[in-house]
């Protein structure tokens, strides 16, 4: 993953939809360490917390930062698409969405016609299904 963000450099912050992006957020967060990158890590939920400080976005603050929307894996895109807009509203860039996964059921196009560039560290076709 860490070679398939290489393009979108700079990058502030990696970030998705809870939960399925959480691990992969995380562990490209903890393998970027190693690389020498200091990326950090966001959580976007479906909706805004209705009690505290009703925020959406928990983290870092994005506003004015360049996100890179990542899931674990790919079918319609409504989930990276919730996830970038809901980054946008706090004030991100999105510069791209990543995924584990691409299911090859149409979520790339789906995220590429929405403006945003689309890239999938594995398809199925690539494990033989």
């Amino acid at each position: 993953m860490l070679e398939m963000l290489a393009e979108f450099e700079p990058i502030d912050i990696i970030g998705g939809l809870t939960m399925g992006a959480d691990p992969i957020a995380s562990a490209i967060m903890h393998r970027g360490i190693l690389a020498g990158k200091t990326y950090d890590a966001c959580v976007v939920r479906k909706e805004p917390k209705d009690h505290g400080r009703g925020r959406q976005v928990e983290g870092p603050d994005v506003k004015g930062k360049r996100v890179v929307v990542v899931e674990d894996t790919s079918t319609t895109g409504g989930s990276p698409l919730a996830a970038a807009r809901a980054l946008e509203h706090a004030g991100a860039e999105v510069v791209a969405v990543c995924v584990v996964v691409d299911r090859k059921t149409g979520a790339d196009q789906v995220i590429e016609d929405a403006g945003y560039p689309y890239r999938a560290a594995i398809s199925l076709d690539d494990l033989g299904l």
